[in-house]
C-alpha cells in the first residue's frame, strides 16, 4: 500500500498538528512508521467504490452494497469493478478468525449490559474527543453537537449486532453494518478531503488509517478497562475473545494489517503512541464532551436515579469520565473534578469482588446474561422513543438540520 498515493504533493512528512514525533519513533520502533504513514492513507478499496458513485449514483451504489452483503457479490447486477475488489477482500476470511472462539467468549458478556452502556458513552466515545484532528470529521459533518443522542444510539445499534452470537459471520447483520460503517467512513472522507474546510497539511487524510486503528482501542481496550473500574470484569477467556473479535472487526473496516492490533499488548502500544503524539485538545473537543454529557449521559443517569437525586447526575458523569479518561485528559477536556470519583472507584472495587464471586457460579452466567438481554431490549425501545430514532446507521437516517455525506442526496 503506497503512502504517497493520497498524500498532497506539498504536504509535510507528518501532519503539522502531531506532537512528539521523534520521541514516538524512539519509543515505538516498528509501529511508528506505519502509524505516521497511515495518517496519509484512507481506505483504498472503499474509497474506490465511493468514487464510482459519481457514475452509478449514491442510492444505487448503497443498494448494491447491501445486496452484496446479504446475498453475495454474484447476486448484484453489473457491479462496478471497485465493488468486486472490495468483496474479494471481505469474502476472504483470514485464517486467524475462529468464530467458535468468538461465540464461546461472547456467550455471557450480556450480563454486564447496564455497565456496558455507561462505559460506551463515558469512556469509548468521550476518549475519542481528546484529539482535535481525529474528531474533526464530527465537527464538519455536525453529527455529534447537533444529535448526540441519535449518534450514540447508532453506535449502540452497530455494537449490539457485532457482539451478537455469530454476529460477524458472512451474512449476519453485524457483518453488513460493519461494512456499511466502512463505506460511511469513505463517504465522509470523500466529502471532507475535497472541502475547503479540511486542512490536509494539519490533519492528514480524514478518518485515516492511524486513527481508524485507534477506534479499536476505543471499543475494546478502553471498555474492558472501564468495565473493570465499575466492577464488571470479564473472565479471561471472554477478554481474549473480545480482542480477537475486534481484530476481525478491524479487518472488515479496512484497517491495514501492519496497524491491526492482534491482542491486548498491541492495543496498549497503539494507545500509547496515539496519546503521546495526538494533536492538542481544542474548544470543539470540549464542545463534544459538553454535548454528549448534556444531551445523553446526564439524562440517562437521571433516568436511574430518584428525582430527588437528579442534581447528582452531572457529578456522577464527571466522576466516571475522570475514572475512565484519567485526570490529565479530563483536565484538557474541561471535565470538572469531583471527589465523587473516589466513591465510585471504591464502589467499583466492591462490585468487582461481588461479580467475580458470582462468575465462579456457572449456572449464574446464563441467568444474568438473559436478564441483561431483557434490559437491553427494554432500553432500546425507550431510547429510540425518547430520541426519535428508528434507523440503524446514519446512511439510513432521515434528513437532519444539515446534509450528511452518507445520506443519499437524492
Amino acid at each position: 500500500m503506497s503512502t504517497a498515493a493520497q498524500r498532497p504533493l506539498d504536504a509535510p512528512d507528518i501532519p503539522t498538528t502531531i506532537r512528539r514525533h521523534d520521541e514516538a519513533v524512539r519509543r515505538f520502533g516498528d509501529l511508528a512508521a506505519p502509524y505516521f504513514d497511515g495518517m496519509w492513507i484512507g481506505d483504498p478499496l472503499a474509497d474506490a467504490f465511493v468514487a464510482d458513485f459519481a457514475t452509478i449514483g449514491h442510492g444505487r451504489g448503497m443498494r448494491m452494497l447491501r445486496q452484496a452483503c446479504t446475498q453475495g457479490i454474484d447476486a448484484v447486477d453489473d457491479p462496478p469493478d471497485s465493488l468486486r475488489a472490495l468483496f474479494a477482500e471481505l469474502d476472504d476470511v483470514p485464517d486467524w478468525v475462529d468464530f467458535e472462539v468468538l461465540n464461546h467468549g461472547g456467550r455471557h458478556i450480556g450480563r454486564y449490559t447496564r455497565q456496558a452502556g455507561i462505559v460506551l458513552g463515558a469512556a469509548s466515545l468521550v476518549s475519542g474527543y481528546a484529539n482535535s484532528a481525529a474528531s474533526r470529521p464530527l465537527q464538519l459533518t455536525g453529527r455529534y453537537v447537533e444529535s448526540a443522542g441519535a449518534r450514540t444510539i447508532e453506535v449502540g445499534s452497530w455494537l449490539v449486532e457485532v457482539l451478537a452470537h455469530d454476529g460477524l459471520r458472512r451474512h449476519s447483520p453485524g457483518f453488513e453494518l460493519t461494512v456499511r460503517v466502512r463505506i460511511i467512513h469513505a463517504l465522509v472522507r470523500q466529502s471532507l478531503v475535497s472541502s475547503d474546510e479540511w486542512d490536509s497539511a494539519a490533519w492528514g487524510v480524514p478518518i485515516c488509517q492511524a486513527y481508524l486503528a485507534y477506534t479499536l482501542v476505543e471499543f475494546c481496550l478502553i471498555p474492558l478497562r472501564g468495565m473493570r473500574a465499575v466492577g464488571a470484569p470479564f473472565l479471561p477467556h471472554e477478554a481474549d475473545a473480545y480482542y480477537a473479535r475486534w481484530r476481525y472487526v478491524g479487518h472488515l473496516l479496512g484497517i491495514s494489517p501492519d496497524l491491526l492490533p492482534v491482542d491486548e499488548a498491541d492495543q496498549e502500544a497503539l494507545e500509547a503512541i496515539y496519546l503521546l503524539s495526538r494533536p492538542v485538545v481544542d474548544d470543539f473537543c470540549r464542545d463534544l464532551v459538553g454535548s454528549i454529557n448534556a444531551e445523553f449521559l446526564v439524562p440517562e443517569i437521571e433516568e436511574i436515579l430518584p428525582r430527588a437525586l437528579h442534581r447528582a447526575a452531572p457529578p456522577i458523569v464527571q466522576a466516571l469520565e475522570r475514572i475512565f479518561l484519567g485526570d490529565e485528559i479530563a483536565d484538557e477536556l474541561a471535565v470538572p473534578d469531583t471527589r465523587l470519583k473516589h466513591v465510585i472507584r471504591f464502589v467499583g472495587l466492591v462490585l468487582g469482588v461481588v461479580n467475580a464471586g458470582l462468575d465462579r457460579v456457572p449456572f449464574s452466567l446464563p441467568v444474568r446474561a438473559a436478564l441483561g438481554e431483557r434490559y437491553r431490549v427494554k432500553q432500546d425501545v425507550r431510547l429510540r422513543s425518547r430520541y426519535g430514532v428508528q434507523h440503524d446507521l446514519v446512511d439510513a437516517s432521515p434528513e437532519g438540520d444539515r446534509p450528511h455525506p452518507a445520506r443519499d442526496p437524492a
